[in-house]
């Protein structure tokens, strides 16, 4: 453990020793996360998903309205209900439940699909538009938020507003 510390310490002693490693590095940030949140293609990719998935969504919300009154019935009318009619009507339940949450799953899993889709798309036109600015601005370094714990919106290496202006002019 004390061999670590030492190792750790010797580098970080000669990191600032020579500041002349890091002068000549150009450093660049990307907030990946806020240009899929402002961009107009990804706000115009999540309306496409909505208007594609709405009506799924609507059937299994009347699915669900429908096995709700079925529940109620039963409820309501187990009183005068046979005993036979009373074991029809759970069994009905029971396989509309089935159905709904298979239904259900397979819905979410083919909008995962299709969001995964559409994400894609609009990423690699973004890393085209960063590999671009990093080209042309001499960059030596662009990270993005998976390997970036803060970045100050001020600094000078934040570039987000840059990478989203040319990403929206395209």
């Amino acid at each position: 453990m004390r061999k670590i510390h030492y190792i750790l310490t010797f580098f970080f002693v000669i990191f600032l020793a020579s500041p002349t490693f890091a002068a000549d590095l150009k450093i660049g940030y990307v907030d990946i996360a806020k240009i899929l949140n402002d961009s107009p293609a990804a706000k115009a990719a999540q309306k496409k998903l909505e208007q594609e998935f709405t009506p799924r969504n609507k059937q299994l919300e009347a699915k669900a309205k429908k096995i709700n009154k079925q529940k109620e019935k039963l409820k309501k009318e187990s009183d005068i209900m046979s005993k036979d009619q009373i074991v029809a009507l759970q069994r009905k339940i029971t396989k509309g439940e089935r159905d709904l949450k298979r239904d259900a799953t397979e819905a979410q899993e083919d909008f995962k699909l299709r969001r995964r889709d559409e994400l894609g798309k609009i990423e690699n036109r973004l890393k085209e538009v960063i590999l671009d600015i990093a080209q042309k601005g001499n960059y030596d370094l662009i990270m993005t938020n998976a390997d970036v714990t803060y970045a100050s919106d001020k600094s000078s290496i934040n570039i987000t507003e840059k990478v989203l202006k040319k990403f929206n002019s395209k």
